[in-house]
């Protein structure tokens, strides 16, 4: 079973460590970020959480961390959120990606959100396979931050 724990400020070298991978980060960003561009985006997620009870998190499968998650709500529309996963890539291809998404799923329900959205590089078969299987449907596929996008979504309460 996977466990959740909330990230931190302590949790910048997890996050640096991902974020700046360009296996991990090839299907994000395309491009693994600088130290200064992780820091900026490290601290706008440690801002943003700090208002809400959802955030991101360190995710962890029997004590070994295996990357990290997020479900974070949208400022305009309360009831949505995306959800968005990084793994270690010693850790892809044992399901985690799904048990993953799966049990942030879970917090939006608990936090009573209605639509949780998720946006991927097109071209990544293996997301677009966990969020379909997750009952995520497609809703646009064009270039999202001037980047290869399409955008997945799931209202919540539908059979997946």
């Amino acid at each position: 079973m996977i466990e959740l724990r909330k990230m931190d400020e302590a949790d910048y070298p997890a996050y640096e460590t991902l974020v700046t991978d360009e296996r991990v980060i090839r299907y994000i960003t395309e491009q693994p970020l600088t130290k200064a561009e992780a820091k900026r985006r490290f601290a706008s997620i440690i801002e943003q959480q700090r208002h809400d009870r959802l955030g991101t998190y360190l995710i962890y499968q029997d004590a070994t961390w295996i990357g990290i998650g997020h479900i974070t709500r949208d400022k305009r529309q309360s009831f949505e959120a995306e959800l968005g996963y990084m793994l270690l890539p010693e850790q892809w291809g044992h399901g985690y990606g799904s048990l993953l998404a799966s049990r942030l799923l879970e917090l939006a329900t608990e936090h009573e959100l209605t639509v949780v959205t998720a946006t991927i590089d097109p071209s990544h078969k293996a997301s677009k396979k966990i969020l379909t299987n997750l009952g995520f449907r497609s809703t646009y596929v064009g270039p999202v931050d001037g980047l290869p996008g399409e955008i997945l979504e799931k209202r919540l309460g539908e059979s997946s």
